[in-house]
């Protein structure tokens, strides 16, 4: 039985009432990913608490009872007409009380509006039981770096005024959520940007019985999905005649309509040309935590990890490997710039796909000048499939994307992730963030780092695979 609504509830609701609803009646598990995500969030939390000496953590709906006993309360609960909100921080002021949330962003962050509005909600229920006169945000400082005090590591921002103009703004629309969320069946649904990365779109909202829906359409602009949403056009058949799209929009409809894949092959061809061999297919995996890993580091600073690279001389030739992974105890960039520079060599295409690796090339460069030429005359040498790809092929299979996830099983359908440990980049950015911190057993130390090399190492695999596809493609009629 629910207790209560939560904020999650209650922001999904604002958003599209339909999900939320539906998300009540049952889900997904948590990730591991997802699930290191919150434990991040809860150790940045228990952090927040060291600024508050005297704080009490808030035992259940009593702590009211309390409240003379401490001028500090950390998680204290509400409820209100249903909806359930804890406060991370609630501080006695002279004229009432100060609630304080604690969030994993930065200080600096310029568009805050969905942090207010996580703030607002708890300031719209808690202001059913105290008095609120201040609500503020606990933000993360860009300078707190590795070994700082906790004192360094927050910012407070005062946002007041917005948080109290949003709750009194949720106030007008509490009734209406309360009943979209406690129905007996879900509320209409009505197609908007949110469907894309909704997981009940295509298995029991609009999505479903639909083959190919609008939302495979790259890049459709809000405006022109609103007039289709007005229309109730969600199957990609039922698109008006005259509807105007771009040249990529057009190929993604040609080929669902005809249910063929559709390839430019004179520009498929010239773009591939472009490709000097040797080719050397590069693939980097990075580690990103709120709280840094390693002296020097920033919090979410990004940092390398390890590199796969596939060699090859021509298609008619097999592959050669290299490959880098960094230690567990220490940051190793260096190291790994280092041994980069020398697999890549100095002759022939470095090949990848998306602009990732261009970005952390750069970073690299950045960081280490005494690299920066070798670093520098890399990045002069990338090619990049993803917009090959995106300009040039599509298949129906594709459903919208361009990732390699979403392409290489169309194109290259022997090859995949299912029978690796990791298959996913954000599961191999949690592994790696576990060993560091010495959360996996000693016993599971190699086999773990065997599986992170087997995943990158795929990802080049299915880029050596992915060129020789796109190749056939334009040698298949012989020109």
């Amino acid at each position: 039985m629910i207790d209560g609504f939560s904020k999650h509830d209650w922001l999904t609701a604002l958003q599209c009432p339909t999900q939320a609803w539906l998300s009540l009646q049952g889900g997904e598990s948590p990730s591991e990913s997802d699930l290191f995500r919150m434990q991040q969030g809860q150790e940045v939390g228990e952090l927040a608490k060291t600024l508050f000496p005297g704080g009490v953590v808030a035992s259940g709906d009593d702590w009211r009872q309390h409240q003379d006993e401490s001028a500090c309360f950390f998680e204290a609960r509400f409820e209100s007409d249903g909806f359930v909100a804890r406060a991370d921080i609630l501080v006695r002021l002279l004229d009432g009380w100060h609630v304080v949330e604690v969030k994993s962003s930065f200080a600096d962050t310029k568009s805050i509006d969905e942090l207010v509005d996580d703030l607002a909600y708890t300031v719209m229920v808690a202001e059913k039981s105290v008095t609120v006169t201040r609500a503020s945000l606990l933000l993360l400082s860009r300078d707190y770096q590795y070994g700082d005090p906790p004192t360094s590591l927050f910012e407070e921002r005062d946002v007041s005024e917005g948080a109290f103009s949003r709750a009194a703004a949720f106030r007008q629309s509490e009734e209406q959520v309360r009943n979209a969320l406690s129905d007996c069946g879900p509320p209409a649904a009505r197609l908007k940007s949110a469907c894309r990365q909704c997981a009940w779109f295509a298995a029991e909202c609009l999505g479903r019985d639909v083959e190919h829906s609008v939302l495979e359409l790259p890049n459709l602009h809000q405006s022109k999905l609103e007039a289709l949403a007005s229309r109730s056009v969600v199957s990609l058949s039922d698109l008006p005649e005259n509807f105007a799209l771009t040249d990529t929009q057009a190929r993604v409809r040609d080929a669902v309509l005809t249910r063929r894949p559709v390839v430019s092959k004179k520009s498929l061809r010239e773009a591939l040309e472009s490709v000097e061999w040797p080719c050397h297919y590069l693939d980097f995996e990075t580690v990103a935590t709120v709280l840094p890993l390693f002296p020097g580091l920033r919090c979410h600073e990004q940092v390398l990890t390890q590199y796969s690279v596939h060699h090859r001389e021509t298609f008619d030739r097999e592959c050669t490997h290299d490959e880098f992974l960094a230690e567990n105890k220490r940051e190793c960039q260096w190291e790994l710039a280092q041994s980069l520079i020398r697999a890549l060599g100095t002759s022939g295409s470095v090949v990848v796909y998306s602009h990732f690796e261009k970005q952390r090339l750069r970073g690299l460069a950045d960081r280490f000048h005494d690299a920066r030429p070798a670093l520098a005359a890399l990045e002069d040498r990338l090619v990049d499939l993803l917009p090959i790809v995106r300009g040039n092929v599509y298949h129906p299979a594709f459903r919208g994307s361009y990732s390699i996830k979403s392409v290489l099983p169309v194109l290259v359908p022997d090859l995949s992730y299912e029978d690796l440990d990791i298959s996913g980049g954000d599961t191999a950015i949690t592994r790696f963030a576990r060993l560091v911190r010495g959360e996996i057993p000693d016993d599971r130390v190699a086999e773990t780092r065997a599986s992170l090399l087997a995943y990158c190492k795929r990802d080049t695999e299915a880029m050596v695979r992915l060129h020789e596809a796109l190749w056939a493609m334009v040698a298949s009629d012989g020109e």
